[in-house]
């Protein structure tokens, strides 16, 4: 009679799930179930424990009561992770203050196979679990640490915990001045790093090159995800922070050109003869480097007189001697038009490369040379 009692009592025969072998995702649900050697009748909330790394996952019972088989719903959660999803040891299906009984009234007894074992879920299913979000670990610059110019390319790195995989154009908003620089995503996708190329234009300066804010990254519509579909968290260190672009690169951007911003002469005013030299001096709005021999076209009667550079390149102020010749004459001197300064084949550029602008104010306007100075040239 006992031995008949005995193997009256359910036990538990296998334990599988119903949901397709895959990788599932943080909110995934996956449908466990539990299947008993007769049917039993549950009250209350049963629960099984999950191995799902370093937290547990204990799920609820949820539909069955009356079957042989209970269903658990498992809810992939934040963190949880598995390589083959199992319970985690033969205790894990507890009553939780519930009952699993069979018609008879005979509680079931709950203990499962060895996990990896025939009969586990590890042996029957392939349920691989990735409930840890992509981050981002470091913004960095594969190119060299310098200053840039305009139309440079500077090559940003965006490294993440894990590889991730990349739709659409997500944007990098870095900080450059007055305008932010908004970068758009170039490569990548299915590593582990992505690059932003960043193209300085007109206008952009900094010091020490970094993005805007921690959320300067951003999807603009498109999707940064893990191998398994959960979306990578984009949350940036704090700018020049550790793991910053700043703190990791210095690149300095200068997209300012020089322009023009007076030209004069340090001659004393008065009235000049032919083989007199009058110092004419142009100033830019930043240091300029000169190469070569850049000429000043002056308004000096019949034919202007062209006059070349003498010095001043490391400097804002640039020097032209004007000698005059015989046969020029002007009542108020300056020079002929506001392109009367050229490059003849020399350059004016400041430390970032950038090319000056030489245009100049119209003549007799504020910053030229008549409004400046009263020089007459009478030959």
């Amino acid at each position: 009679i006992e031995n008949s009692l005995a193997s009256a009592i359910p036990t538990v025969s296998s334990v599988t799930s119903s949901t397709t072998d895959g990788t599932y995702k943080m909110g995934d649900v996956v449908t466990i179930t539990v299947t008993f050697t007769e049917a039993v009748t549950v009250t209350g909330t049963p629960q099984l424990t999950l191995e799902t790394g370093s937290t547990d996952a204990v799920v609820d019972y949820s539909s069955g009561s009356g079957s042989a088989t209970l269903t658990f719903s498992y809810t992939v959660a934040s963190g949880n992770a598995s390589s083959d999803l199992d319970y985690g040891s033969t205790s894990a299906l507890a009553l939780n203050s519930g009952t699993i009984v069979d018609a008879d009234g005979s509680s079931a007894v709950l203990t499962l196979a060895t996990t990896g074992a025939a009969n586990s879920l590890g042996s029957n299913k392939a349920l691989v679990i990735d409930g840890v979000v992509p981050t981002v670990s470091s913004v960095t610059a594969s190119t060299s640490d310098g200053r840039f110019k305009i139309g440079d390319e500077i090559a940003i790195t965006v490294t993440f915990t894990e590889a991730v995989t990349v739709s659409g154009t997500p944007q990098l908003t870095l900080e450059t001045g007055s305008s932010d620089a908004v970068v758009n995503y170039a490569s990548g996708s299915s590593g582990t790093t992505l690059t932003f190329t960043y193209t300085v234009t007109a206008g952009d300066t900094a010091s020490d090159l970094d993005y805007a804010s921690t959320s300067a990254l951003a999807l603009n519509s498109g999707t940064i995800n893990d191998a398994a579909g959960n979306a990578a968290t984009l949350t940036l260190a704090s700018p020049a922070a550790s793991n910053s672009l700043g703190a990791n690169k210095a690149l300095v951007v200068d997209g300012v050109v020089p322009t023009v911003s007076a030209v004069t002469a340090t001659t004393a005013d008065g009235s000049y003869k032919a083989g007199d030299v009058i110092a004419i001096t142009v100033t830019f709005s930043e240091t300029v480097t000169v190469t070569g021999t850049p000429q000043l076209a002056l308004e000096t009667g019949s034919s202007d007189a062209v006059v070349d550079y003498a010095s001043g390149s490391g400097d804002t102020t640039l020097t032209f001697n004007y000698t005059i010749a015989s046969g020029e004459n002007n009542n108020d001197l300056d020079y002929a038009s506001t392109s009367a300064l050229a490059l003849n084949s020399g350059t004016i550029l400041d430390a970032a490369g950038n090319a000056a602008t030489l245009t100049l104010t119209e003549s007799g306007a504020e910053n030229s040379i008549s409004a400046s100075k009263s020089l007459i040239i009478d030959t």
